[in-house]
């Protein structure tokens, strides 16, 4: 055995090494590869298959479903339960979607919290751990006590995994659909599983633009030679005009927000955060106050990178500069003039200090003297008072630039206070 152990020892060396190398990158592009994965998979079994996906997610449903009803047993002590102070094991009431996920919610919170103080008191059972479904169920006159929340969530959390599976399955055949991704969410939370949410719209996301690309390379509307980013912007062109009636755009463009509201985007690698500011960008280029929130959200994203490299903060200042142009949304009839401004302001200041990081103070500088006129946009009664965040981050990097450039006493007459 040592034998073979040393005479394999440098192709072992070797795989240890390119292990040591890809294994970041796999971790964190894993729901990215994943995704990439089940649309191979699903090309064995026939795709997109909306028949099997339907099918499956009944399955899952009936799981659901037959959970919320209770059983006849619980229902046979039912009476006993809620006559009792305390929960009887033996019991199970019904199926909660919502508690569970507050369930979880509760421990996640109380994760370093010994388990003697997790439990609840009478009255934290009465007030706070109900459910409608529990109402119909106790008896006439009897007060209602809610659950302990580890027993509830552990009575149900197999049969919901259960149902879980069937949604990810159905995920694989459903193509364009959106609803196998709105069922994976609907059990996700309440299954402590939030990135199985990320996971299934990420898919959803990829097996729609797989879908129409196929469409378009079937009927050779796809010229040769594109690149992947030209390819995209014709497959992006294609599902906003809606040419294909299986593809929804608003479902995909569902898809893209959930993506970022639901997760935060805290698995995201960069790039992938980039790449789904850039297609949404291109879907709300019509609606000009969201093209210029997510503007501004993705120049946010290249100066906390800039952190690491820095010619993300010339990218940075860029898109805030792009942001700033309120212009865009003065047409719009619900347009509140006095937010606009202060988004303009904002954006203007996390332009000055981008530059500020690359040490382009005089750019900086010409950008802060330029605010100076619309100090009065976060400084007014009118807006509803003075936005004391936005002018201490003004004033901080006004001081800060006027020291680089050498202006002490400019600089100290600068307020600390507002």
């Amino acid at each position: 055995m040592n034998q073979i152990f040393r005479e394999n020892l440098k192709y072992i060396l070797a795989v240890l090494f390119v292990w040591a190398i890809t294994f970041p990158l796999i971790l964190r592009n894993k729901d990215f590869i994943l995704a990439k994965l089940t649309l191979s998979y699903n090309a064995l079994f026939g795709y997109p298959n909306p028949r099997i996906a339907h099918q499956l997610i009944a399955k899952g449903d009936s799981i659901i479903e037959g959970r919320k009803e209770g059983s006849s047993d619980f229902f046979g002590s039912i009476s006993e339960f809620f006559q009792t102070s305390e929960n009887t094991k033996g019991s199970v009431l019904p199926l909660d979607l919502n508690l569970m996920e507050k369930s979880c919610l509760y421990y996640r919170s109380k994760e370093h919290v010994e388990d003697h103080f997790l439990n609840l008191t009478w009255r934290e059972k009465a007030m706070e751990w109900g459910s409608p479904l529990f109402l119909k169920m106790a008896p006439q006159g009897e007060l209602i006590l809610g659950p302990n929340p580890k027993d509830y969530w552990n009575s149900h959390i197999e049969p919901v995994l259960q149902a879980l599976d069937y949604y990810k399955r159905a995920l694989r055949f459903a193509g364009p659909e959106l609803v196998a991704a709105k069922k994976i969410e609907s059990v996700a939370w309440a299954t402590c599983r939030p990135s199985e949410i990320l996971s299934a719209y990420k898919t959803h996301m990829l097996e729609t633009e797989t879908f129409v690309l196929n469409k378009l390379t079937e009927e050779k509307k796809v010229p040769s030679g594109l690149s992947e980013e030209q390819k995209r912007s014709v497959i992006l062109s294609t599902i906003k005009q809606g040419f294909y009636t299986e593809v929804s755009a608003n479902d995909y463009l569902e898809s893209l927000l959930r993506q970022i509201l639901l997760t935060g985007m805290k698995t995201f690698s960069p790039k992938e955060m980039d790449e789904i500011y850039e297609r949404i960008l291109y879907f709300v280029g019509s609606n000009e106050r969201e093209y210029l929130k997510f503007k501004y959200r993705r120049a946010e994203l290249f100066y906390q990178l800039g952190a690491d490299e820095k010619h993300y903060f010339k990218k940075a200042a860029n898109e805030f500069k792009e942001a700033a142009n309120i212009k865009l949304a003065m047409n719009d009839e619900e347009t509140n003039l006095a937010l606009l401004l202060i988004h303009e302001f904002e954006c203007k200041i996390m332009e000055s200090k981008s530059y500020f990081e690359l040490n382009e103070y005089k750019k900086t500088l010409t950008i802060l003297d330029g605010l100076k006129p619309k100090l009065r946009n976060v400084d007014e009664r009118s807006i509803g008072g003075a936005k004391s965040e936005i002018l201490k981050l003004y004033h901080k990097t006004m001081r800060s630039v006027l020291r680089k450039l050498g202006r002490f006493e400019e600089a100290d007459e600068i307020p600390f206070t507002e």
